[in-house]
C-alpha cells in the first residue's frame, strides 16, 4: 500500500500518533459496494466516527447509534476540517467535498480502516478472547507467556491498550474499529509481531472487530450478563459466536473452547477448523490433574498434547484455573513451548481488580474485584470461601442504565454465600441509586445470610472494612480496577482499592492510639 507524502503528524484520544496520507480513491478501490460524489482525489490523513474530535483531512464515517445518527453531525465534521464523509444517507444536494454512500457504516468503517492502515490485524499473531468473564486475566497471561518467549506484543482490554510497557487510553473492552486498526499499526511500527486482545460481544455486533484476523480465537464461558443489549442468552451467544464465523468477516486460524461450559461445548461442535478443547476432565485436550488453592496462590498440574504442566502461579480461585489452561492452549497453538508457557504463567503477579488483595498490614484479608455479574460473583465468593477465614463480608451493588434482571439475582447470592452483605451503589450512572437498591433487596431478603444497605459507596466500604476483626475476609466487587464512579453524566474519581488501603490504614492508626 503506498502513501503519498508529505505526511502529517496525528494524536487523538488514544494518545497514538501516525502519519498517514493517502487519496481517498486509492482507498475505495480496494471496498466494495459504496458510492460516492465529488472529488475523489481527495487527501485523507485520518478516519474519525466522532465529529467533535475530527481533525482536518479526515474522513467522517457517521455511524447510526442506538439514539442518534452521526449523519446529523456532518456540517459539524466539514466545519472541524473533514474534507470527505461516508454514511447511509445519500446527499441530496451537490456538495463541495467528497461524499460516500455505504449500506452499512459500521462495517465500512472497519474495512476502510483495515486499509488505511495497511491491514495491520493480518500482520500480527493475535489472540483474540471472547467471553462473559475471564477475558481480561487471560489476556494478561497470554502477554506474560509472550514476555517469557521474549516476544514484542501488544494488548487490548478492558483495562486499556499496551505496546510493551507503553499504555494507551481505551474507552470500550474493544476499541472502535478504527482506534483499533490505528493501535495494530502504531504497534507494528513498534517492533510487534503478537498481540492479545479481549473481545466483547458488543463489539463483534457492533462490527469493530469486522474482517480482523486472529492467528488464535478463545471462546471462555458465556453467563448472565448485557441482556439489556443482547435481551436474551440465545442472542448473546449468537453473539460471541461471531468471532468464530467467516460469514460475520472473521478469520480465527486455530480455536480453543472452554468445554466445561454448556456453551463452549456447543461452539466446539458448531465450529469449522482446529480446535483445542480445555476443561478440568476429559474429553478436554488440556485439562487439571489437580489444583490446590490458598492465600498466596495456587498450585496447578495440567495434562496438554504437549506434556505435563506443574505449576505454582500467584493467582487463586478456580476461574483462574480455566484462564491458565486457556492462555497455555493459545501459546501451544502458537509453537510456543512448554517451558516459556509455564515460565509466562508463573510470573503473572496479579491482574488490576481481579481478585487483587490489598494489603496495608492489616491482619483480615480484603480482595478487589470486578464481578459484577451473577456468575461472576458466585465464582469469586466460592472462590474466597476455599481459602483459610473467618468471616466473609462482602460488599456490591449493581450498575445503573444496565440489564436489571440480574440484581435480585446477585442479591441473592451474596446472602447466601457471606456470612455479611452490604449492598451499595455501583456506577448508578442516570438511575436512582435507591431504585437499584430495592430491586436488589428482594433477593438479599430472599438469601439466608444478613444484610444491610449503605447507598454510599464509601461509606460501605468504610463500614465493611470497620467491621472485620482477626483472619475475617472482606470481598469488593463491582468496580475491581476502575479507579471512577459514574453518577448522573458525571465522573467522579472513586478507587475501592486506593479507599481501602486508606481505610485500613486510618484503622490502624486507630488501633495504635488506643493501645
Amino acid at each position: 500500500m503506498r502513501h503519498n507524502s508529505p505526511m502529517l503528524r496525528r494524536r487523538q484520544a488514544t494518545g497514538i500518533e501516525v502519519e498517514l496520507q493517502m487519496l481517498l480513491k486509492d482507498v475505495l478501490a480496494r471496498i466494495r459496494g459504496v458510492e460516492w460524489q465529488g472529488d475523489l482525489n481527495t487527501e485523507i490523513k485520518g478516519i474519525s466516527y466522532d465529529s467533535r474530535t475530527v481533525q482536518k483531512g479526515d474522513l467522517f464515517v457517521a455511524i447510526k447509534g442506538e439514539k442518534m445518527d452521526g449523519a446529523r453531525f456532518i456540517p459539524q465534521a466539514i466545519q472541524n476540517g473533514a474534507t470527505a464523509v461516508a454514511s447511509e444517507r445519500s446527499l441530496e444536494t451537490a456538495v463541495e467535498f467528497a461524499a460516500v454512500t455505504v449500506s452499512d457504516a459500521r462495517r465500512f468503517l472497519a474495512e476502510i480502516s483495515r486499509v488505511f492502515y495497511g491491514d495491520p490485524s493480518n500482520r500480527l499473531k493475535l489472540v483474540g478472547i471472547t467471553g462473559t468473564k475471564g477475558k481480561t486475566t487471560t489476556s494478561y497471561l497470554v502477554d506474560a507467556i509472550f514476555k517469557q518467549a521474549e516476544i514484542r506484543s501488544c494488548l487490548v482490554g478492558t483495562i486499556g491498550m499496551k505496546i510493551g510497557s507503553q499504555s494507551y487510553h481505551s474507552s470500550h473492552t474493544t476499541p472502535e474499529s478504527s482506534d483499533l486498526m490505528k493501535f495494530f499499526h502504531q504497534a507494528l511500527a513498534k517492533g510487534c509481531t503478537h498481540g492479545a486482545m479481549e473481545v466483547s460481544s458488543h463489539s463483534l455486533v457492533l462490527k469493530r472487530v469486522w474482517g480482523t484476523g486472529f492467528s488464535v480465537g478463545v471462546f471462555m464461558n458465556l453467563t448472565h450478563d448485557h441482556l439489556d443489549f443482547h435481551k436474551d442468552m440465545e442472542t448473546y451467544f449468537l453473539a460471541k459466536q461471531m468471532l468464530f464465523m467467516e460469514e460475520n468477516g472473521n478469520q480465527v486460524e486455530s480455536a480453543v473452547i472452554n468445554i466445561d461450559d454448556p456453551y463452549g461445548k456447543r461452539l466446539a461442535g458448531e465450529i469449522r477448523g482446529a480446535v483445542l478443547r480445555i476443561g478440568f476432565n476429559k474429553p478436554a485436550d488440556i485439562r487439571v490433574r489437580s489444583y490446590q488453592s490458598d492465600a498466596g496462590g495456587s498450585d496447578l498440574a495440567l495434562e496438554t498434547p504437549s506434556g505435563p504442566m506443574d505449576l505454582r502461579v500467584h493467582l487463586i480461585g478456580r476461574p483462574n484455573a480455566y484462564n491458565i489452561m486457556a492462555a497455555a492452549a493459545a501459546g501451544l497453538c502458537l509453537g510456543i513451548g512448554l517451558e516459556d508457557i509455564c515460565a509466562g504463567v508463573q510470573s503473572l503477579k496479579g491482574v488490576p481488580g481481579r481478585m487483587e488483595l490489598v494489603d496495608a498490614g492489616q491482619d483480615f484479608t480484603v480482595i478487589v474485584d470486578y464481578a459484577h455479574s451473577p456468575d461472576s460473583l458466585e465464582n469469586l465468593l466460592k472462590a474466597v470461601a476455599q481459602l483459610p477465614h473467618q468471616r466473609l463480608i462482602t460488599v456490591f451493588g449493581c450498575g445503573g442504565d444496565r440489564d436489571r434482571t440480574k440484581r435480585p439475582i446477585m442479591g441473592e447470592i451474596a446472602t447466601n454465600l457471606s456470612d455479611y452483605v452490604i449492598a451499595t451503589s455501583d456506577n448508578p450512572r442516570t438511575e436512582n441509586p435507591l431504585e437499584i437498591l430495592r430491586e436488589i433487596e428482594p433477593g438479599l431478603s430472599k438469601g439466608s445470610g444478613p444484610y444491610k444497605i449503605v447507598p454510599d459507596r464509601r461509606s460501605a466500604i468504610e463500614s465493611a472494612i470497620s467491621m472485620a476483626q482477626t483472619g475475617d475476609a472482606v470481598v469488593i466487587a463491582g468496580k475491581g480496577h476502575e479507579d471512577y464512579q459514574i453518577i448522573g453524566t458525571q465522573v467522579i474519581p472513586f478507587d475501592d482499592r486506593k479507599l481501602a488501603t486508606e481505610l485500613i490504614r486510618k484503622l490502624l492508626r486507630s488501633n495504635m492510639t488506643e493501645d
